[in-house]
């Protein structure tokens, strides 16, 4: 059978011959494997799928950072309830945030060894009027006995009674007279002590001192506290309002006083309060910006809990990687005292790069570091992670 007896009509009314139709079909079949590999290309080097972990590519560019976080909002006129005697706390009637007023009970502690205390100085007290009646009483029969002694002496012309019995008569008043003085003492001392006690256990009820808000409480039921430490922080209304953050001390270097942030209050979410960066203080964690409220709303409170963000001057043409490549570490997050990125060799091994992390816009961070250039794969995750021990370095 020859080609002719396989052209068709069609192919005669396509001017196709056999051939030509084999070569098109092959040319095809040519193109669809070509797509096919490059698709598995392009996925293998955006997805990784060959890799156990996600990466993503350092690049060069622009960013605002932006300085964001939460805090409360503060009073320049507050003031801290402290614990006028180590206890137990038994309960906690006041709010942890919100309205006080003056007198309202904000805590209690235990005060039964503070009350078995003043009891027993109560009797020492009894005791020490007791002694020092006996002592009177004393001082009254020797003063009295010495006044015979000297006027049957005098009458006498100084012959009765004898010389050493006048002076015995002497000393015995004197002691008398000493012992009601140290009887006295005692006595006073012994009030002190009931009066400390009796202040103490006033202390078991702490009271709000003012009319105001509670900015903090420091203090749970069944707590155990030492003496003088903080219960709560309350605050007067009126007055300056602060409200500070943490930041980071990349963030810390680009802070300048008088820049202004924008606050959102809690339950206020509708409204923005505009505030102003008075300082950065260092802090025990790291540094803080201490923010200024501005004209704040009425409804603005001490105690409040608010969020603030507040952009910072552009920085161009600088490296940028996720903020996740700077959390990311194969051997979990033990240790890490400084910041560094993992980049993914082209052994699918990851290579720690200790790095200098700048500012951040929430998404991204400037990072600055030797031997980094835009389109390194950075890692950001594990894709599939180990079994515990068999992470790499």
């Amino acid at each position: 059978m020859n080609d002719a007896a396989h052209h068709s009509p069609l192919d005669a009314f396509l001017g196709a011959t056999p051939k030509r139709v084999r070569r098109h079909l092959v040319s095809i079949a040519v193109l669809a494997v070509a797509a096919i590999a490059a698709a598995v290309l392009f996925v293998r080097f955006v997805a990784g799928t060959e890799s156990p972990y996600y990466f993503a590519p350092v690049m060069a560019g622009d960013i605002v950072p932006l300085v964001s976080g939460r805090g409360v909002v503060r009073s320049t006129r507050e003031m801290t309830i402290r614990a006028r005697f180590a206890g137990t706390v038994t309960s906690v009637p006041g709010p942890a945030d919100g309205q006080v007023r003056s007198g309202q009970v904000l805590a209690v502690l235990d005060a039964a060894s503070i009350e078995q205390a003043l009891e027993i100085d109560r009797a020492a007290v009894a005791a020490a009027e007791a002694a020092l009646e006996s002592a009177r009483i004393t001082v009254q029969e020797t003063a009295s006995r010495l006044d015979r002694f000297e006027s049957v002496w005098r009458r006498s012309g100084q012959r009765v009674p004898s010389l050493n019995e006048l002076e015995a008569a002497r000393a015995d008043a004197s002691r008398a007279r000493q012992q009601e003085a140290a009887a006295r003492a005692r006595l006073g001392a012994a009030r002190l002590r009931v009066g400390d006690e009796a202040r103490r256990l006033s202390g078991a009820v702490v009271r709000s001192p003012i009319d105001g808000y509670v900015v903090a409480r420091r203090v749970e039921p069944g707590r155990h506290v030492e003496r003088g430490q903080p219960l709560f922080v309350l605050a007067p209304g009126g007055g300056q309002m602060t409200v500070t953050v943490p930041v980071t001390s990349a963030q810390a270097a680009l802070l300048r006083p008088g820049s202004r942030g924008t606050l959102r209050i809690d339950g206020m979410p509708e409204e923005t309060q505009t505030a102003r960066l008075a300082r950065v203080d260092t802090g025990r964690s790291g540094p803080i910006a201490v923010f200024v409220l501005e004209k704040p709303s009425g409804k603005v409170v001490p105690g409040m809990r608010a969020n603030l963000e507040m952009e910072l001057p552009k920085r161009s043409d600088v490296l940028l990687v996720p903020d996740a490549a700077l959390e990311f570490s194969p051997e979990g997050s033990a240790g890490r005292e400084r910041d560094r990125i993992y980049l993914l060799g082209d052994d699918g091994q990851p290579r720690r790069v200790y790095v200098s992390a700048g500012a951040s816009d929430g998404k991204r961070t400037e990072i600055s570091a030797q031997g980094v250039e835009p389109g390194a794969r950075v890692i950001i995750g594990w894709r599939n992670p180990p079994a515990d021990g068999d992470g790499s370095q």
